[in-house]
């Protein structure tokens, strides 16, 4: 399990909404800011094959937003996501780079709950 996301001062809290889960739709960029602890957590979360995919909007590179140059973002074949700065790209499905040296996007895992809303966290059984 890879949690990276806790260790940022400004993470929400597990079981945090994100926002409505059928604005993330298929194929497409979502951007949004958490805030918590009165500071905002970039977040990017995307639509692969009906699963949602979410993490932490910074780049390992330079930390900069994967939409600091452009909201066009995913490539063409609807598998990745590409960094507007500097090139970088990462899977969707795992946030691994697979190019130059960068580390992996620092996910966030995330569940839908009974209103249909997108939460942080894992689901409870």
């Amino acid at each position: 399990m890879h949690d990276a996301w806790r260790n940022y001062a400004n993470a929400p809290k597990e079981g945090a909404i994100i926002c409505p889960s059928n604005v993330i739709k298929e194929g497409k960029a979502h951007y949004m800011e958490m805030m918590s602890n009165n500071e905002s957590l970039p977040v990017i979360a995307t639509r692969l094959n009906g699963r949602i995919y979410c993490y932490v909007n910074a780049c390992p590179h330079q930390y900069l937003p994967l939409n600091y140059r452009s909201d066009n973002i995913i490539s063409s074949d609807g598998q990745r996501f590409l960094c507007s700065a500097h090139g970088a790209v990462f899977d969707i499905k795992t946030g691994n780079c697979l190019t130059n040296d960068c580390d992996k996007l620092d996910a966030l895992p995330v569940f839908e709950d009974l209103a249909g809303n997108l939460c942080i966290g894992y689901r409870k059984s």
